[in-house]
């Protein structure tokens, strides 16, 4: 009888997998990716211990299992459902790279966001000394639970295929985008919850916001910083439409197409702006550029973006690209249009080195034109990846608050796309069945032309990013996470001025 629990349970787990290999990804972190198969095995080794001391349960005793690791099915229903998520605390001391009198809920991320804003050895045009500042932003300290997470995920079949629905938040409404809350830890932190994940799928057809196709969560590195590294594909999540198909001709092999929703970014000598705000003057937001008069960005279209991805016993390979078409145009004397597209590839290995079976190693590259966030770049509008360039709005000229506003004049705008590239490697080693180790590196690039920017009198654009993470965690029991991050990060700009940033962080993560 044991040997026939043992073999169900291996043919049940084998269909489980099977199942899960077909869902989107839906966890910010690595080792959320994982988990589901460290489950499985505790449970096959639990159901093997039982043997023939499981208790006998009455003849017409329904199960409430459901289809997929720690679900069960909603009663009268044949859905099953899970409910999850995790609770953190990121404790961060910044050696360099912090701030003085920043408020107190501003998350303890380290990676690239951070990276996009850190003091510069030297700033502005004048290459003026910054050392005051540089200074101040020494011996810092936060400490954080924004990070904690709640989800709600279900699975019905249908005659369509498996229809899923997976709804998530997380608690980084107050802080996420450069819009903090005030007042935050005179009392208590009233953190508002932020939508992170809301889709649905039927088959191959998915619905809703989730992660933009092409990030490839399974490649990156289990690391604890929530901003992540530069060189990586895809902006995080955004809304979108597509549909997934295997490739009947390639085991393991599937194929993707999607819709996105599209945000184009603008550089100028008055600064950066995306085309998903309203008044320039939104100061804490992607909008503000005080001397430019209106944002001339429009989106036509949906970015179109593909994927194909391919599963092996050895780990995966993945290529990826998109394309995006981006509009400047005004009421009067403006109106071109541009086609931005790029492409990559990653992918995560398992090389069993010296017998290291649980090892992976993992890796992306990409390249493209007009790409902006694409190029997964943030941090406030001079700070992030552009996608266009132009002199509109420079002093004196046609966009300018004040400027002139005739025929003559906006000819004399120009408009280019800028390049972007960037790349990424990660490498985890275990140590013992519950400690690891994960080192983690990514660039990123953009050739922006500071010239057509205003030349010496040009905002400080970053031209290049780079974020080096290395931790050490240890899982006590299979959904506690904890442990230590050291995080370098390097900002270097348009002037070829620079700056650097040294934190080490400590995490304690529970996950239900």
């Amino acid at each position: 009888m044991i040997r026939l629990l043992r073999i169900g349970s291996v043919a049940a787990a084998g269909a489980l997998a099977a199942g899960l290999a077909l869902a989107p990804a839906n966890a910010d972190e690595l080792s959320t990716l994982r988990a589901n198969n460290e489950l499985l095995q505790q449970r096959l080794d639990q159901l093997a211990q039982v043997g023939l001391q499981h208790p006998n349960l009455p003849p017409g005793t329904p199960s409430i299992a459901g289809s997929f690791p720690r679900s069960f099915l909603i009663p009268g229903t044949n859905t099953s459902i899970e409910i999850g998520g995790f609770v953190d605390l990121h404790a961060s001391y910044f050696f360099q790279g912090g701030g003085q009198n920043s408020n107190a809920a501003v998350p303890p991320g380290t990676g690239v966001a951070l990276a996009a804003g850190i003091t510069l050895d030297h700033v502005g045009p004048t290459h003026a000394d910054n050392s005051g500042a540089i200074n101040l932003s020494k011996d810092w300290f936060r400490m954080s639970a924004s990070e904690s997470r709640l989800f709600v995920e279900t699975r019905t079949p249908t005659a369509w295929g498996q229809a899923l629905s997976h709804l998530e938040f997380d608690f980084y409404g107050c802080t996420a985008g450069g819009d903090f809350c005030t007042d935050l830890n005179r009392a208590t932190n009233p953190d508002i919850p932020r939508l992170r994940l809301a889709y649905g799928t039927l088959g191959g057809f998915l619905a809703g916001q989730t992660w933009v196709p092409g990030n490839d969560l399974a490649a990156g590195a289990e690391i604890f910083d929530f901003f992540g590294t530069p060189g990586t594909w895809g902006f995080a999540r955004a809304p979108q439409i597509g549909y997934k198909a295997p490739l009947a001709w390639i085991p393991g092999g599937t194929v993707g197409v999607y819709l996105v929703q599209p945000t184009a970014e603008l550089a100028t000598p008055g600064g950066a702006f995306e085309s998903d705000c309203g008044a320039l003057s939104q100061t804490g937001t992607n909008c503000y550029a005080p001397t430019v008069g209106e944002n001339p960005l429009k989106d036509p279209l949906p970015d179109f973006a593909w994927v194909l991805n391919f599963q092996q016993p050895w780990g995966h390979f993945q290529l990826h690209g998109m394309v995006r078409e981006e509009q400047v145009k005004d009421a009067t004397f403006l109106d071109k249009s541009y086609i931005g597209y790029g492409g990559g590839f990653s992918g995560a290995v398992h090389p069993n080195w010296f017998g290291w079976s649980k090892d992976n190693l993992g890796f992306q590259a990409f390249a493209g034109v007009g790409m902006g966030h694409w190029s997964n770049w943030t941090g406030g509008s001079n700070g992030t990846t552009q996608s266009l360039a132009s002199n509109f709005g420079g002093p004196g000229m046609y966009g300018s608050v004040g400027g002139p506003k005739d025929a003559a004049s906006a000819a004399l705008v120009s408009f280019t796309q800028v390049q972007q590239w960037g790349g990424a490697v990660n490498y985890q080693h275990w140590w013992t069945p519950t400690v690891r180790t994960n080192v983690a590196y990514g660039i990123g690039h953009q050739d922006l032309p500071v010239a057509l920017l205003g030349g010496a009198k040009s905002p400080e654009y970053n031209t290049e990013l780079q974020v080096l993470d290395a931790n050490l965690i240890w899982s006590p029991v299979p959904f506690i996470n904890t442990g230590v991050e050291y995080t370098w990060d390097h900002r270097f700009t348009v002037f070829h001025n620079s700056g650097d940033a040294h934190i080490l962080s400590y995490v304690f993560r529970v996950r239900f």
